[in-house]
């Protein structure tokens, strides 16, 4: 019977203890993109966006993303925003070779394809190109 009295105060003793102790928080994550997100998505699903600017909005969203702001972003939001940055870079990359490739080719540039090859094919074969075989 002695210890009747001892256990009833041991539940106010748990809860006392528990508004004592520290309570160990995680951050909070917050629903949140960078300012510039709007313009990024929409360059990184259209080809609406130079070269420069694709380039310049896919290094803001990754400084934004390594920056302590964007480490408190939810998860959903954090995978969003590294999607468009990815796709950024792509579009970047596939923009920078489709110059690299006009450039060094002529390409829509009044370029006609040398057409040398196929007269002299036909005439050291005569009667290939009649439809007789």
């Amino acid at each position: 019977m002695k210890w009747l009295p001892i256990l009833s105060i041991l539940p106010s003793a748990v809860v006392a203890f528990q508004q004592a102790s520290p309570v160990h928080r995680r951050k909070t994550a917050l629903s949140f993109f960078p300012e510039n997100f709007d313009r990024a998505e929409h360059c990184a699903v259209t080809d609406s966006c130079n070269l420069e600017e694709l380039e310049q909005l896919a290094d803001d969203l990754d400084r934004f993303q390594s920056s302590e702001m964007g480490r408190l972003q939810n998860r959903d939001d954090y995978i969003d925003t590294h999607r468009v940055s990815e796709m950024l870079h792509a579009q970047s990359e596939l923009k920078h070779d489709m110059e690299e490739y006009v450039a060094t080719h002529h390409v829509g540039g009044g370029h006609q394809p040398d057409t040398n090859a196929s007269d002299s094919w036909e005439q050291s074969s005569p009667g290939l190109g009649l439809g007789l075989w």
